[in-house]
């Protein structure tokens, strides 16, 4: 299965001012799996409604499809 890096985007409001932060994750279900995790790291500091966390797909390959080669003939099998 080919899987695609993924950006978590991290945004909260400080003192009214909006602050980003970019993670990469090497696929959408290990992203989507941390965002709870991260959300919940920031909600002492600010409420959810400040908090906002969403993955952002990409086209970029994080593993390649590899095929089986087939087992090499023997005499001795």
């Amino acid at each position: 299965m080919l899987k695609y890096y993924t950006i978590m985007v991290l945004s909260f409001f400080i003192e009214g001012e909006e602050t980003k932060y970019h993670l990469v994750f090497p696929s959408y279900d290990t992203c989507s799996h941390n965002k709870a995790r991260i959300r919940d790291t920031f909600v002492p500091f600010a409420s959810h409604k400040n908090v906002h966390v969403y993955c952002k797909g990409s086209d970029v390959a994080s593993n390649e499809l590899v095929k089986p080669k087939p087992r090499p003939y023997t005499l001795y099998q």
